[in-house]
């Protein structure tokens, strides 16, 4: 298998996660490596841990692409059958890519749960299965238009899955976008361990979690303040980029998401009817995802009532779609 590794300006992080990829049991794999032109010692660590280790191969990008195309030019690169991503300042359980490897079976991906750890590496006493209503598995792409459970540095996924992934949607996490194409397709596994120590500090990527660390709860305040104000709008905006990128392809479920994709339209409008024949419809699909189905249909429809009918009334997005 691989392992796809995009690290920027990872230095302080780099050795602890490169000596845990290094300390996997029980699997053959390569360790795919992309720099992001950090100007800190990350491509100086890259490579002398790749002096020492064959399984390490290394590449620099001329220019600075981003997290998102990092990684899937990374991940474009690995060779193998199966591909793990993996982020700069995370630590990995020494058994996290065997028992991936095991649980994955006939599906598509499979993913785990991950404990926080502080920017220091002291446990923060949470999971990211705290954080969210449910961990998703299964064959419905449409649970992940809605909410993402999959985070990348916790998957393994088969090689097929990001070629029929591609090209992936400009704005949209590499993670989400794998999770509902495996979703759409022969399915997704989870594993209810957490294999991962997903550090948790102010210039980490993803949102998850940085409520976890007190420390960082005053930046985090300053920096979302503009999203809070647009909130509805944001989690509306959001809904439709991904629901109208599903409804451009041609898996499983493209149709559904076109009509989600029309119905939250026609809700910016003022007509709320196809999101109650959707909600009633697609039930079994749609948060929340605990309860009778005919529960979830009515709490389902009322709450996208109440957040489109916010979002109308909210300023127009002041930060990226997707962003913490």
């Amino acid at each position: 298998m691989s392992v796809a590794l995009c690290v920027y300006n990872g230095a302080r992080y780099l050795p602890e996660q490169l000596d845990s990829l290094l300390a996997q049991q029980d699997v053959d794999f390569e360790v795919v490596a992309i720099d992001d032109q950090s100007t800190d010692d990350s491509l100086r660590i890259l490579r002398d841990y790749a002096l020492r280790d064959s399984r390490i191969r290394v590449h620099a990008n001329f220019t600075n692409l981003g997290h998102l195309r990092s990684f899937v030019n990374c991940m474009a690169l690995c060779t193998a059958d199966l591909i793990a991503p993996c982020d700069q300042d995370d630590v990995w359980h020494p058994r996290k890519l065997a028992m991936l490897a095991n649980a994955i079976g006939d599906a598509d991906l499979a993913y785990c749960d991950s404990a926080y750890i502080d920017h220091e590496g002291r446990p923060l006493g949470r999971r990211i299965s705290e954080d969210l209503e449910a961990m998703h598995s299964g064959r419905d792409p449409l649970r992940y238009a809605f909410q993402n459970t999959v985070s990348g540095h916790a998957m393994l996924v088969r090689r097929d899955v990001f070629d029929a992934a591609l090209p992936f949607p400009a704005k949209l996490y590499h993670d989400w976008w794998l999770a509902i194409r495996a979703a759409a397709g022969a399915g997704v596994v989870y594993v209810d361990e957490p294999l991962v120590q997903f550090r948790r500090h102010v210039q980490a990527c993803s949102p998850l979690g940085k409520d976890a660390d007190s420390a960082m709860n005053d930046e985090r305040a300053r920096r979302h303040a503009a999203s809070r104000a647009s909130r509805n709008r944001k989690w509306l905006e959001q809904l439709m980029y991904v629901t109208g990128a599903i409804a451009e392809t041609n898996w499983p479920q493209s149709a559904k998401a076109r009509e989600w994709n029309r119905a939250l339209q026609a809700g910016m409008d003022d007509d709320f009817a196809p999101l109650r024949r959707l909600s009633w419809r697609d039930r079994a699909s749609v948060p929340p995802w605990k309860g009778p189905l005919w529960l979830r249909a009515l709490r389902s429809f009322v709450r996208c009532r109440r957040k489109v009918r916010r979002a109308r009334a909210e300023p127009a997005l002041s930060t990226p779609l997707f962003s913490g």
